[in-house]
């Protein structure tokens, strides 16, 4: 089975090299995704690309997933991202890199740009190089909001925690649903740090307020 594995990844490996070498340029995000599972955090890098399709069509492929120990530095993410470039054969092809707004990424695009400045002339001489993540921002300002009415979420969150711990609750919670011919059928958990999901827990709790 582990041989197998290797071989199809090998094979789309070199298939998706093949496909990167038509392409002109190539935008990367990258970002730290954690495992609820483990302590460790991985690096993800995607890239993001028009193909030679007549239809141009937005492409996107991950490049790499990586553990970066911490603690995490500027340079160590740097270094990370230019051996992914190295490794597609892609270093001269970057458009620009969209991040996060934490604080390691300023210094880690910056040492970025400079390597990469070396070898090839970057696009506006870099000034388009460093995009900073809407999406981030956006969950900076509601978070901020969201912080006003902390307390509620909290509970919410605990009360959904505490009926899905075991069938027992969960059963019970379903039959008194079913009682007051409820449509919803299922609580959902957020991930606190992602606004989406937080307001998709609390829009969701709201319709079994009556069930609560």
């Amino acid at each position: 089975m582990r041989s197998d594995c290797l071989a199809i990844y090998n094979a789309e490996k070199n298939r998706l090299k093949a496909l990167l070498k038509t392409v002109n340029k190539i935008s990367l995000t990258t970002d730290m995704w954690k495992s609820c599972h483990q302590v460790v955090e991985y690096m993800v890098v995607t890239g993001h690309f028009i193909d030679v399709d007549p239809e141009w069509k937005l492409q996107k492929r991950v490049l790499s997933f990586v553990k970066v120990p911490t603690p995490r530095q500027g340079i160590d993410v740097a270094d990370a991202i230019f051996k992914c470039l190295k490794t597609w054969e892609i270093e001269e092809k970057v458009f620009s890199v969209s991040v996060a707004n934490a604080s390691y990424n300023d210094s880690c695009l910056k040492n970025l740009k400079e390597n990469l400045s070396l070898s090839t002339k970057l696009v506006l001489n870099g000034d388009l190089f460093h995009v900073r993540c809407c999406a981030h921002i956006l969950n900076l300002l509601v978070q901020d909001g969201l912080g006003k009415i902390k307390d509620i979420i909290q509970n919410v969150r605990e009360s959904v925690k505490y009926i899905n711990h075991n069938d027992a609750r969960l059963k019970a919670f379903s039959d008194v649903v079913e009682q007051k011919h409820l449509k919803e059928r299922k609580l959902i958990l957020d991930c606190p740090t992602r606004w989406n999901s937080t307001f998709q827990m609390l829009s969701t709790a709201l319709k079994f307020k009556i069930a609560f």
